[in-house]
């Protein structure tokens, strides 16, 4: 049997840098360089030609990685060697102590028509309920309901847990993409929504490692991770860029890096989830794309997370931290350093007015004022650090939206470069500053304020100047 390119046979971690304290350098993480574990995973090989593979692009492999997953685990662990080929399947999940290796050339893609997976063809009629009335929309709620489909790979509370290898996993998204509720909107109401499964998700797990894998055309998010000792490397994730909800990496929990990928999909590059912390994020490439994002659910608030050294290029936005009254918690402890921007809409994003799910007619913004009995469970931003950046042919140079009750705020900007057509929005923002910072509009001031207070390059400003806010919002 052929032996993996990567073997893991001890618990390792990635080298790590002694931070420095706030105090000492205010562009600098506070604490300690983010570390993460790699799985141990038994030496011992498969292959899954063994267990009645075959990489045709016709025959269904869902048993044989079944019973080859099914042998790993009776063995104790190893790895399952997935030979040049194309693996087409249904949903399996993984084992504990499993590294599921892709060989350069092996794919593992998903059905590609509705009759694969066994649910009906929603181009045909809907067929009226027995006792008459109006179809039932095809809307499904959660796992286990009718028309539900599991996520092409999954795990569960496992631990120890890898795939690697030079192949690719294909999500055969297109077949889906057309019945999503996004696409809906252009139809008139009640049209058919069709529930759309992930690529991969993986709960409560402990040491997971994806490594130089390719992932494609998920028909939603790419992967969705939980847990402790999560590392994902030198991964590229591509969708097209009008593929609704193909969301990249939305991670959640503690020690988690991210590092060395290139993702052009159609939604979030990365969205970190809250309850997170110890992130780091560092050398990606983020092509079309809705940037490196955290929210809108943030009631469980963010700590401790590093983003550096990446590049955006036709990204949607580049850093956004956005929630709303009712869902919102305290993210702090936030660092961003070393990116470059060109041909971003909107490079820097902190919104706590964020009603992207309902759009208005201030884009992505919801009311201003809090609405009787919105008390509770309202965004918390602050301690956030952003140094050494260029942005070069952006609409707008960012925007601060904190909410009036509880300012977004302690938010700095150092060393960072900025050519736009319109400046940087502080609204509803107080201790902003902005140190040798360069901002350079083709339209209006720099800086426009609606209830902030901020200081630039040594000069502090306060109150409501510089125009209005209103271009800021829907983005033009």
């Amino acid at each position: 049997m052929k032996t993996p390119c990567r073997i893991f046979t001890a618990s390792l971690c990635l080298a790590a840098l002694a931070g420095r304290s706030l105090s000492a350098d205010a562009t600098k993480p506070n604490g300690d360089e983010i570390v993460a574990a790699l799985p141990v995973i038994p030496n011992a090989t498969f292959n899954l030609a063994d267990f009645g593979g075959v990489g045709d692009g016709k025959t269904f492999n869902t048993d044989a990685f079944k019973n080859a997953i099914a042998a790993i685990t009776k063995a104790g662990g190893g790895h399952l060697i997935v030979s040049a080929g194309i693996y087409k399947t249904l949903p399996f999940s993984l084992a504990s102590h499993l590294d599921l290796h892709l060989e350069p050339g092996a794919v593992i893609k998903a059905p590609s028509t509705f009759k694969d997976y066994g649910l009906p063809d929603p181009n045909e009629p809907l067929s009226a309920p027995a006792s008459g009335g109006a179809p039932t929309v095809g809307r499904v709620r959660g796992p286990g309901g009718p028309g539900w489909v599991a996520p092409l790979i999954s795990g569960a509370n496992l631990t120890d847990v890898a795939i690697t290898g030079d192949g690719t996993i294909d999500g055969s998204g297109a077949v889906f993409w057309a019945w999503s509720d996004k696409h809906a909107r252009m139809y008139s109401p009640g049209r058919r929504i069709v529930f759309r499964p992930h690529l991969m998700v993986f709960t409560g797990m402990q040491r997971l490692h994806i490594d130089g894998i390719t992932l494609s055309n998920s028909p939603m998010y790419h992967i969705v991770p939980s847990g402790t000792d999560m590392l994902f490397e030198n991964i590229r994730i591509v969708a097209p860029y009008d593929a609704p909800n193909t969301d990249a990496i939305d991670p959640s929990g503690t020690r988690i890096v991210i590092r060395h990928c290139e993702i052009d999909t159609g939604d979030d590059n990365v969205a970190v989830h809250a309850g997170s912390k110890d992130v780091l994020i560092e050398d990606l490439t983020c092509l079309h794309g809705h940037g490196i994002s955290v929210g809108s659910g943030t009631r469980a608030g963010l700590a401790h997370m590093i983003v550096r050294r990446c590049t955006f290029d036709g990204t949607d936005n580049g850093l956004r931290i956005k929630s709303y009254r009712g869902n919102g918690g305290e993210v702090h402890d936030i660092w961003y350093s070393d990116l470059t921007m060109k041909n971003v809409r909107r490079p820097f994003d902190i919104n706590m007015l964020y009603h992207g799910n309902d759009p208005t007619p201030w884009g992505d913004v919801g009311p201003r004022q809090a609405e009787p009995g919105e008390t509770r469970d309202i965004p918390n931003f602050h301690d956030i650090h952003v140094s050494n950046v260029t942005v070069t042919r952006s609409p707008v140079a960012g925007r601060i939206l904190g909410v009036p009750e509880q300012m977004a705020r302690d938010i700095t900007f150092t060393n960072v470069k900025i050519e736009s057509t319109r400046g940087f929005l502080v609204q509803d923002g107080k201790n902003i500053v902005f140190d040798h910072v360069q901002i350079t509009p083709k339209i209006g001031e720099a800086i426009v304020l609606d209830n902030g207070s901020v200081t630039l390059n040594g000069v502090a400003k306060s109150g409501t100047s510089g125009g209005s806010a209103i271009p800021f919002y829907n983005g033009n």
